[in-house]
Parts: C-alpha cells; structure tokens; sequence
C-alpha cells in the first residue's frame, strides 16, 4: 500500500505502474498529472494545484467523477507537486511518479526535493515508469527487486550534499566497502548486478544519496 502523486509533464508510463495503482491508498494528481490517468479511466482521490496546465477536459471529466479539487494560486512559493508531496503524512510510504526526462530544471528540482523530504522523514519512491530512483538519508539498507536483477538492469549512487559515508554493496559487480562518497563524482554511475548473487543492494551509514535503478542503454 502506498500514496501515490502524479506529476504533471511529459514522459511518464502508465503502463508498468498499473499493479500500483491497484494496490494504492490513495492516488492525488498535481494539475495536469491528472492528464495521464484518464485513458486509464483511474479516478484519482483528489487534485492538488493552480490548474494552470491541465486539459480542460480532463477538468471537466474529474469534475463529473466529484474529484475534490484543491486549489492554489499560480504565482506561489512551492511548485504544485511538492504542496501535494508535504501534504501526505511523514508515515505513509509515496509513489511519485513524474518525468526523468524532460526539462532539467524540473528534473532536478523534483529529485532533490525528494531528497530533502527524505532527509525530513518521508518515505519516497521516483519513478517515470521506467527508471526508479530511490533517495536514501542517515543509516540506511536498500535492496533491488529481483525483475531489475533478472533485466539486467544498471544502477547508479549519485551522493548529494555533504556525500555518503561507509557505503558497502551486496551483489554487486563492481563491490565497495565502507566507502565514503563524495558528491559530484561519477566513481559509483552506473554498477551491476551480479546475477549469481542471492541479495543485491547497498548498505550506507550516513549521508545521502539517490539510488536510481536504469534500463542500460
């Protein structure tokens, strides 16, 4: 069970996402996220945002479905998908599906945002249907799901802030232990996973980093 957050944007794939959707607690659209869910006929729980970029008929399609609509100015201080992300209890686990791949600013923006929620307690999953990008902070373990290991997947660790400290692997081809890394190296882009391993992941002691998880290409 999880929350999820729609973003509004281009690039985002529905389709791999569906069991979340089924499984989830509570689905919110930020604006036009709202967009992608109507080919689908998912009604969300509510939308979140200004309204200044979703499709008029897809405003009128939620408003005949009764969807709660919370509104915001356009000109504020936060963009529509954090307002929706620091709305959900610290508690709760989030699916924020969004793109990876279209503008930088929103790109960036949107993953260390995520970052910095995690750092504050939340627990947040990034994913554009695609990739999945997994921010970690303080005295963490993560592990890879085994369709990742089985695609052969890439995975990378891009340290943020202040870097990541005592990092070690776990089936991984390339291994590190106890090793601090530092914010703005490309020494830990794109590993692998060693497929004769039962357990595949990271454990770290400090720091933050993100953990994004790739088709290779």
């Amino acid at each position: 069970m999880c929350v999820i957050v729609i973003a509004g944007g281009p690039n985002k794939h529905i389709d791999p996402l569906l069991p979340y959707f089924r499984r989830a607690e509570c689905v919110i659209c930020a604006d036009s996220g709202a967009d992608d869910l109507v080919p689908y006929n998912i009604v969300p729980d509510k939308i979140w945002g200004d309204m200044d970029s979703i499709r008029p008929e897809t405003r009128q399609w939620l408003r005949e479905k009764q969807v709660p609509e919370v509104l915001f100015p356009i000109e504020k201080d936060m963009t529509d998908s954090e307002i929706c992300l620091t709305s959900i209890p610290k508690e709760k686990a989030i699916l924020f599906i969004t793109s990876l791949t279209g503008r930088p600013d929103h790109v960036m923006g949107n993953l260390l945002l995520c970052a910095r929620l995690v750092e504050e307690g939340y627990q947040i999953t990034v994913t554009d249907g695609i990739s999945f990008v997994f921010p970690l902070a303080g005295e963490n373990q993560w592990r890879a799901e085994s369709s990742w290991v089985e695609k052969g997947y890439a995975c990378s660790l891009i340290p943020l802030g202040e870097g990541a400290r005592a990092v070690s692997t776990k089936g991984m081809k390339y291994p590190l232990q106890d090793r601090d890394l530092a914010s703005g190296s490309s020494f830990t882009i794109s590993n692998e996973f060693d497929q004769t391993e039962k357990e595949h992941g990271f454990d770290m002691k400090d720091g933050t980093m993100l953990v994004i998880v790739t088709p290779k290409v």
